[in-house]
């Protein structure tokens, strides 16, 4: 009876710590998303998260420790984000449209301009990036799978498919860069609708 009891208070702390430390770290990645990575402080962390100094030292005793944790955490959360599920279109062509505007819109998310600033950190910080290329590295793959799904067999089979694949995600992601110093619309529209042009000539008449 004694050792059930302890087991289950064990369970609680356990469960207790993985809680308090999800709080830190989906704070930390609020925190970079609204002021930079310079601007992460751990105080801004802390009063986001809504615990102690001496509790957020307790998990993470350093700012690299925290933010470097807070990668790795944003990483696993990049990758839940991609759809698992989606209705796409019948007709070929339409399916591409459809996946060129998914594939832009994941862009647009909070999750990858809190990337961007760790990856622009991670450039003179060796800790950082040597922390964050497993995780990069995992989304990349975890993408790939991703859009072979979105683009169905049919289409993912044919000649030049890869290639063109990961033109179309190099390609939206230097636009979402652009966009952060340029933010207009119309350049953005004007290039997503060359990428699905692209990406029919490529897949269905090429």
């Amino acid at each position: 009876m004694r050792q059930r009891e302890d087991r289950h208070m064990a369970r609680a702390v356990q469960s207790r710590t993985i809680d308090v430390q999800r709080r830190i770290l989906d704070a930390a990645v609020e925190v970079m998303l609204e002021h930079g990575y310079s601007g992460a402080s751990t105080v801004r962390i802390q009063e986001r998260a809504g615990v102690s100094r001496g509790r957020l030292l307790h998990h993470f005793p350093s700012r690299d420790a925290l933010l470097i944790a807070a990668s790795q955490h944003l990483a696993k959360a990049r990758v839940g984000e991609l759809p698992s599920e989606h209705t796409w279109p019948a007709d070929l062509g339409e399916r591409i449209d459809a996946v060129v505007e998914r594939m832009a819109l994941t862009f647009t998310q909070g999750y990858f301009w809190a990337a961007t600033e760790l990856w622009i950190a991670a450039r003179t910080h060796e800790d950082l990036r040597d922390a964050l290329l497993p995780g990069e590295r995992e989304i990349a793959r975890a993408v790939r799978a991703a859009m072979d799904g979105f683009f169905g067999d049919e289409l993912a089979s044919r000649d030049g498919y890869e290639g063109a694949r990961d033109i179309l995600f190099t390609s939206l992601r230097g636009m979402a860069l652009t966009t952060s110093f340029d933010p207009r619309a119309e350049p953005t529209r004007r290039h997503v609708e060359r990428l699905k042009q692209l990406m029919r000539t490529v897949l269905l008449d090429g």
